[in-house]
Formats: C-alpha cells, sequence, structure tokens
C-alpha cells in the first residue's frame, strides 16, 4: 500500500497544500539494497594516526618541560638532590681511601672523576658533539663498574642513599610539575617533598626492584654454573643449561624493558599515589602497548631537553666567564691568580682562590640541579601524555590523598 507524507514547509507557499507518494520497496529491492552495502570493502582504521598526534593537542604541550623545569621549587630541589649526592661521593672517596694499587687512579677521587666526566658532558652538548658526549657516558659506566667490582660492598651501601635521594627528589618534581601542567595549580614545596618522603620506602622499590630481581636470577644462574665443573656432575649441569638459559632470558628482558620504561617509573608513583608494584606494571605495559607513541614522546622531550640545557649551560658558563674577564680587566697578574689558582700564591691569595672555586662551584650546581629538574619534569609529562593515549585517562586525573579533617 503506498504511504502518504505530507510536503515541507517549504512547498507549502501560496497556501497550496500537496501530498507526496512514495512507493513502497520490494522485498527483492530491499534485499538487493542490503547485498550492495555489505559487499562494500570495510575500511580498516590504522594503527597509527595522524590523529594521534594532534587530537586534544597533547603533543605541543609538552613543549612547556623547560619551562616548568626553572620553577624555583623544582630548581631548588634538583640543587640539594646534587649537593646531598656530592656529600656521599665526597664520603665513599674517605672510605675507601687511596692506595697503590686502586684501579680508579689513585691521583683523583670518584667524586672528581664525575666532576670532570660532567663538564665532558656538558662540552659535548654545547659544542653539539656527539663523540664527546658518547665518551662521557662510557667513562661514567666505566667508573661505576670499577667501583662496584674493587669496592662492591661500600658500593652497595652507598649507592643505595645515592638512589635514594635521587627518587625523592624526583618524586617531589614530578608531582609538583604534574600539578602545574595538568590543572594549573601550584603544589608547594612542603607538599610534595612531605608526599615522597611518606613513599620512600616504594619510591626505593620502583627503581631498585627489579634491578635486584635480575640480579637474585643471574646469581641462580651462576651456581647452576658450578655443576659444569665437576666431573660427572656436568653432564646434569649441561641438562639443565635450558633452564638457566631460559632464567637468563627473563632477566635480560626485565632489565631492557626496565631501562626503557625507567623515566615514567617515579613519574607513575608521584602521579598515581600507588605502591611500586602498580608503577612498575603500568610502566612496562605502556611501553609494551603503544612503543611507537612513547618513543616518539621519549625522543621529542629528549631533544628538547638536550637545547634546553645547553642554552642554560652555556648562560651559565659566559656568565663566569664575563666575570673573570671583568675582574681582570684593571687589575694586575695577581688578580689573574686569585681567579686561576696559577703561579705562585700567598697564604691570603689561596684562600682567595678557594673562596672564588666555592662560588664557581655554585654554578655547577645550579646547572646540574636544572638536568635533574629537566629529566623529572619532562618524564612527568611524558607519563600523563603517554597515559592520556594508552588509557584514555584524562590528563588532569592526579591522585590526592582525602582529607579527613
Amino acid at each position: 500500500m503506498a504511504s502518504i507524507m505530507p510536503v515541507s514547509s517549504t512547498q507549502h507557499r501560496a497556501g497550496a497544500s500537496k501530498l507526496v507518494y512514495h512507493q513502497p520497496m520490494s522485498p527483492s529491492q530491499s534485499q538487493k539494497k542490503t547485498e550492495e552495502q555489505h559487499s562494500r570493502p570495510a575500511l580498516r582504521e590504522p594503527r597509527f594516526m595522524l590523529s594521534d598526534l594532534f587530537d586534544e593537542l597533547i603533543w605541543p604541550r609538552v613543549l612547556r618541560a623547560p619551562a616548568l623545569a626553572l620553577s624555583p621549587n623544582r630548581m631548588l630541589s634538583g640543587c640539594v638532590a646534587v649537593f646531598l649526592i656530592s656529600l656521599v661521593l665526597r664520603i665513599y672517596d674517605l672510605l675507601r681511601g687511596a692506595s697503590s694499587d686502586d684501579a680508579l687512579n689513585t691521583s683523583r677521587s670518584v667524586s672528581n672523576s664525575l666532576g670532570q666526566i660532567g663538564d665532558q658532558t656538558l662540552d659535548g652538548i654545547i659544542s653539539l658533539n656527539p663523540i664527546a658526549f658518547s665518551s662521557a657516558a662510557t667513562n661514567t659506566a666505566t667508573l661505576v663498574r670499577d667501583s662496584v667490582m674493587h669496592n662492591p660492598l661500600l658500593s652497595i651501601l652507598l649507592g643505595i642513599p645515592m638512589v635514594a635521594i635521587i627518587a625523592l627528589a624526583g618524586g617531589a618534581i614530578s608531582r609538583s610539575a604534574a600539578f602545574e601542567f595538568a590543572q594549573g595549580r601550584f603544589a608547594s614545596r612542603e607538599e610534595t617533598l612531605y608526599f615522597s618522603l611518606q613513599r620512600a620506602r616504594q619510591f626505593v622499590t620502583a627503581v631498585l626492584g627489579p634491578v635486584a630481581f635480575s640480579i637474585v636470577v643471574l646469581m641462580i644462574i651462576a651456581l647452576g654454573g658450578l655443576l659444569l665443573s665437576v666431573p660427572i656432575v656436568d653432564m646434569l649441569g649441561a641438562a639443565f643449561y635450558g633452564i638457566g638459559l631460559a632464567l637468563g632470558i627473563i632477566a635480560t628482558a626485565v632489565l631492557m624493558l626496565h631501562v626503557v620504561a625507567s623515566p615514567m617509573i617515579i613519574p607513575a608513583l608521584a602521579i598515581e599515589g600507588t605502591d611500586a608494584f602498580d608503577a612498575i606494571q603500568r610502566s612496562y605495559a605502556y611501553v609494551i602497548g603503544r612503543p611507537l607513541r612513547y618513543l616518539t614522546y621519549l625522543v621529542l622531550l629528549t631533544l628538547l631537553g638536550v637545547l634546553a640545557v645547553t642554552i642554560f649551560a652555556l648562560v651559565a658558563r659566559q656568565s663566569v666567564e664575563w666575570t673573570n674577564w671583568a675582574a681582570t680587566f684593571l687589575a694586575n697578574d695577581a688578580t689573574d691568580r686569585a681567579l686561576t689558582g696559577n703561579g705562585e700564591l700567598g697564604a691570603t691569595k689561596k684562600l682567595a682562590h678557594n673562596t672564588i672555586a666555592f662560588w664557581r662551584s655554585i654554578i655547577d650546581i645550579i646547572v646540574a640541579g636544572y638536568i635533574v629538574s629537566v629529566f623529572f619534569t619532562s618524564a612527568s609529562l611524558l607519563y600523563l601524555s603517554v597515559r592520556r593515549i594508552c588509557d584514555g585517562q584524562g590528563i588532569s586525573e592526579i591522585w590526592e590523598p582525602v582529607n579527613h579533617g
């Protein structure tokens, strides 16, 4: 039966009223139309789209990281962490002592060696010399390895406090940066520091837990390797080698994943207010679930951080050089000896030189503190952005304790 429908209001002109008749579609025609719709090829949604970079403009917002790192509270947290770590290194040098057979070079302490490596790193960054930068990284790894091999117990006893210092400072910086970035709220230094101190054990566990697990697994493999040194029993050891190989794969995978995901672990604790296991699980899951997106943001923030540190260090270094030039412009050689420490120094000149070196060391601590602030600020923004992409969770969502008062 034909259906009758009234015309639209645009057809009701000149007072005329018309009716439009529509012939109903036959069953064969309806079936044909349905088959045509199903015959069209379905469009497959790509796994990585440009909309992931531009939706809600997430990635341009992370460009604020260097500016956020300049916050006085975050800079102070970074500087205090650097100062405390330098004290721990001094204690290490005193306890280790200098011996003629020390492979760490008896003429230099570990703290001085790390200081020179830091200068080499900054020179490589400022001059955009990747060879110098990679050489500094290699020297750092060698120094740490030699320290642990020649003084394992002392390195562990003093290494844990160093990890705790950087983890607590990183937690305070990450939480402060997250509040300002996500909510536009300025958290006080006392608030963020109290939060980190309350969860000190969780921060240290999150950083060292996977490393300790891998070491235990490798030690089990080492004990199993003793079977290969005994005749007859070595056949049993060879049979169990497959188990050792599987354990080695697990330990290697955990270590590699921990290194890749490490920038997000402390921010995960600081932002979610969770425990160490959940923070590790979240960080690992985000890396495995969206590796390309994670690496994209990681590379972007790394390049941005290197550029910011280069400019900051260049300004600091030029400030020292221009101050030295101005101080010697109208003075004689005695002033130059006080500034450089070269030549014959009297009692007062030596004291003056040491005082000047103290003021210069403050500049070095400020530069190092900014590096710490940039790292954890960028890591906090990285975590919020990747969490938004992986879980769809709002960037502004940050855990806060319930105030029962």
